[in-house]
């Protein structure tokens, strides 16, 4: 059996057994991994509480038919702020469920481990706007696996959507993956095209364009434009997930302590 070693974040930790767990991470050199952990629920596992989710882990393993076996782990970074925290806990579960609907098999990209631990960081050292950094990185991470929104033109005449404006409503259109203009809506609706579109206001197209751009250490949302924001990116996650992947946040007990 082949061993190797990588650095991985532990994306969710479910019981197994009388004493095990096993655990889904997202690892820097092999992209999503699950593996089992044997022994870690009793009270003198040698793993004590190193492998709880959301932590930055170093781990030795050795391949299985279907699962790995962890062997040994030392923690380089616990987000434990993120843990205890609800709201931090929530916006991570939905970054969790985003990387689960986009990044499926064994393919590695670094950037995407890169962007997580980011995301992580950002939560835990901020007091408020944690949905702003759910959003940003759902945005951020969908442009990684290759379904980058059209946030600047009309995904059909491609017309700069500055020129459109006095026309008519925008829309986002979830299953062309970008906005609409609403001379190009009508004929796209009749056509089957745009399946569940819905109005999208100037403000929210901005602050769309600002999460994709600005560091997501910087990012923020104007208040009363958080649901709207994510009600997009939730569609948009959805609409371009392999085999449309559920992209609700994970259950809780998930989330628990090793």
């Amino acid at each position: 059996m082949a061993v190797y070693k990588s650095k991985g974040i532990v994306l969710r930790s479910i019981r197994y057994g009388e004493a095990d767990r096993i655990l889904d991470l997202y690892t820097r050199d092999s992209g999503l991994v699950s593996a089992i952990a044997k022994g870690i629920r009793r009270t003198k596992s040698r793993f004590g509480g190193r492998l709880e989710p959301l932590s930055c882990v170093d781990f030795l393993a050795y391949e299985g038919r279907t699962l790995d076996t962890v062997t040994q782990v030392e923690v380089l970074r616990s987000f434990h702020g993120v843990r205890e925290n609800l709201k931090r806990l929530k916006a991570a579960g939905g970054m969790i469920s985003a990387v689960r609907a986009l990044s499926g098999g064994d393919e590695a990209d670094r950037r995407v481990f890169n962007l997580l631990y980011h995301a992580l960081d950002a939560l835990e050292s901020r007091e408020t706007d944690f949905d702003a950094v759910g959003s940003a990185f759902a945005l951020k991470l969908s442009i990684l696996a290759g379904y980058t929104p059209r946030l600047d033109a009309c995904v059909s005449c491609e017309r700069d959507l500055a020129e459109v404006t006095g026309e008519g409503p925008l829309y986002f259109a979830p299953p062309l993956g970008g906005v609409l203009c609403a001379g190009c809506r009508s004929p796209s609706r009749e056509a089957g095209l745009v399946g569940d579109s819905f109005p999208l206001s100037p403000d929210t197209l901005a602050a769309l364009q600002d999460l994709v751009v600005r560091p997501i250490r910087e990012v923020a949302v104007e208040d009363g434009l958080e649901e709207s924001v994510r009600r997009v990116v939730s569609a948009h996650v959805l609409a371009h997930a392999p085999g449309n992947a559920s992209f609700a946040a994970p259950d809780r007990r998930t989330l628990r302590p090793a």
